[in-house]
Order: structure tokens, then sequence, then C-alpha cells
């Protein structure tokens, strides 16, 4: 395969094509072409097991965040924040070209840990100017206004320090621009 094709797709060319030739013009000799290496396996099982780790931390997130929150609407809001940001990531990086791999994965699972950082700030400001008596759309507007500008400087530290490595070349670049683009893209 060429340097930066995806080994998926070039595994599935060369499956297909072997399914053609051993119907075709090898058969008719008795000959067979089989595959020796498929290193596809490998990958897809490294995608799967992050997968696994993603769905089983958002539900433990999910039951953690249901029992310290105690409160389900809270909870589903702050869901609702990290769906929307990682569909944000996985369209910023179709955009770009880039593939969903081990790393971008994991780059993904650490901005989720950003996120729900940020919405349980916002949330426990929110719900403590409403238990003050303020009603639920003043606590609401008050809540943010009052740690909006520390989120933005968390998250801005966050992408300080991630996209630098977006501009980093040859290997390290390579092993890391995945890692730093899904959580640039996240958060």
């Amino acid at each position: 395969r060429a340097i930066g094709t995806n080994v998926i797709y070039v595994v599935a060319g060369l499956s297909k094509a072997n399914t053609e030739l051993n119907a075709g013009g090898l058969k008719q000799h008795d000959l067979e072409c089989s595959l020796v290496y498929d290193e596809t396996h490998y990958i897809q099982s490294s995608v799967d097991l992050v997968t696994d780790n993603l769905l089983q931390g958002s539900a433990l997130t999910f039951v953690t965040l249901l029992l310290f929150l105690r409160s389900a609407r809270s909870t589903a809001v702050i869901f609702l924040h990290i769906i929307v940001s990682t569909m944000g990531a996985f369209l910023a990086m179709k955009i770009l070209g880039r593939t969903f791999n081990v790393p971008a994965l994991g780059g993904l699972a650490f901005a989720v840990g950003m996120l729900v950082d940020n919405a349980i700030v916002m949330l426990e400001n929110i719900y403590r100017r409403h238990q003050q008596g303020e009603d639920a759309e003043t606590a609401s507007v008050r809540g943010a206004q009052e740690v909006w500008g520390a989120l933005l400087n968390a998250t801005l530290a966050n992408l300080a320090v991630f996209i630098p490595v977006l501009f980093v070349k040859e290997e390290a670049g390579q092993l890391f621009r995945d890692i730093a683009l899904a959580i640039s893209a996240a958060v």
C-alpha cells in the first residue's frame, strides 16, 4: 500500500480482487490465491476496544453524575453537551480528511472528560443560584455569566497545549496529530 492510505480500504480492495481472481482464471488452472497477512483484524480489535471503553466510560459517567447531581435532567443536559461536541469533532475530522483511529478515539475520550468537568462547573453554579431563591431562567443566565470566563480560560489553556501539536512534522506529528485534532475539535 502507498504511504498515507487507509489499510482497511486497501485490504478490502485486495480481498475483492482476490475473490475475483479465485473465481476467474485461477480456478480454471486449479490455483488459488490467498491473503497471507491481514492487519485489519488488529486494527479493528483496537478500535473496538477503544469504542467499548468509551461506551463503558460513558455509562459509568452517567451513573456517577446521576448519583452526585441527583438530577436526571442535569445529567441529560451534560450528555447532550457531550453528544453535540463529539459530533462536532467527528465532523471536523471528516472535513479535514482524517480517519477515526485509536489515537483519535483516545483524544476524544480525553476531551469528553474536559467537557464533563466544564459542564459540571456550569451546572453547579446555576444550581447554587437556584437554591438561593432565583428563578430557573435568572439562575441560568447569572450562573453562566459568573463562570464563563473561567471555563473559557480552562478551555483555551487546553487548546494552547494541543493545537501546536497539529503542526509537528515527521513521526511525532503523525503519532499525535489525530489526538490533538480530536481534542481541539471537541472542546
